[in-house]
């Protein structure tokens, strides 16, 4: 009798260390008792769009990837901005009538001859599918040729892509099945997500149990995947076997903040955009009147891996609310969200 009721109290010990321990957990992924430092050393314009869901920069031009992350619109699409001047973001033709994208990416062709631009289409129906486009006249006036939908029940639920070469890419994505399953990872109390890798035939799991994966990019070196876990408030760094695509998690960098889509510029650096506290982040996306902070960073790399953060931008929510992307080019430094309707053209001093 003696030897149940120790067993039954060493049960009873566990069971509430491991509810400690999970509470503990969500709380701190969440941001419970963040906060975030407001700033900037610059200036900014606005720009309206209905929500800025990822961008990407090449040849002058900045490609805006809107649709609101509140559901489809009819000014969805890939929006083109030149970075010349004080114009705004223009509509580009050429993609599906059904089309509502997430993450893109862009890959260049060895040589520069061809830009192409893969986007993450979340169709009105709910179905997933990788779009491919060529990006021709991308200077002076850039337009979208269709190149071929991928399509894969394995796209369960998929955030970003990130070109690996001609006709290969990789995919983060999320997994968690069922309401419950899906509310356990989004607290970051499970893994939930995964990365798949198209070699040019067919999806293939990359990486898996990975928390909360959203945005992607290849390292310069090529022989890097990034990627931002949102529930573990930070940025991951994995190796790539050239041949396979499979990946290897090696080092990561853990933020002030859950960083969302990620971005390379010319210098190598990534730019990462993300919420101190994601509760809030969530009431925003209930509630359009309670504007959350925004915050972008700016991390440095060495041998494919993340070393430093700073902090470039902070706003109380005032100038724009969530920000989930932030790219950097020259003298501007774009910075959207896809639950806020505004797109930020800010020059840092």
């Amino acid at each position: 009798m003696r030897s149940f009721a120790r067993a039954w109290r060493m049960t009873a010990i566990m069971l509430v260390l491991g509810l400690v321990f999970f509470t503990g957990r969500i709380l701190w992924a969440n941001g419970l008792f963040a906060s975030a430092q407001t700033g900037f050393f610059g200036g900014c314009r606005v720009l309206d769009v209905p929500g800025v869901s990822d961008i990407e920069i090449a040849e002058g031009m900045a490609f805006v990837a809107v649709a609101s992350a509140r559901g489809p619109g009819g000014a969805d699409g890939i929006y083109a901005l030149a970075l010349n001047g004080n114009g705004k973001p223009t509509r580009l033709a050429g993609t599906p009538k059904d089309f509502h994208p997430r993450g893109i990416g862009l890959y260049r062709a060895p040589g520069g001859n061809g830009l192409f631009l893969l986007a993450v289409n979340r169709r009105s129906t709910g179905k997933f599918s990788i779009e491919s486009f060529e990006v021709t006249n991308a200077k002076t006036s850039p337009a979208l040729v269709p190149q071929g939908t991928i399509g894969s029940g394995l796209l369960t639920d998929p955030q970003d892509v990130a070109a690996a070469g001609p006709g290969s890419f990789y995919v983060s994505n999320d997994t968690a099945t069922g309401p419950a399953m899906r509310r356990l990872a989004g607290w970051g109390a499970l893994p939930g997500s995964n990365i798949l890798y198209f070699n040019g035939m067919m999806f293939r799991m990359a990486a898996e149990d990975v928390y909360g994966a959203r945005g992607l990019v290849l390292a310069p070196d090529g022989n890097h995947l990034l990627a931002a876990s949102l529930t573990t408030r930070s940025l991951k760094s994995f190796s790539r076997e050239m041949l396979t695509g499979n990946l290897t998690e090696g080092e990561s960098l853990t933020l002030e903040a859950a960083p969302q889509m990620i971005t390379l510029d010319a210098r190598g650096e990534v730019w990462v955009a993300g919420q101190a506290n994601l509760f809030q982040w969530h009431d925003f996306a209930a509630d359009q009147d309670h504007r959350p902070p925004s915050q972008v960073f700016r991390v440095s790399l060495s041998g494919g891996a993340p070393q430093g953060a700073e902090r470039v931008y902070g706003n109380g929510g005032g100038e724009i609310a969530a920000a989930s992307v932030a790219a950097s080019a020259g003298k501007h430094l774009l910075i959207g969200s896809g639950l806020d309707g505004r797109l930020l053209d800010c020059s840092p001093k």
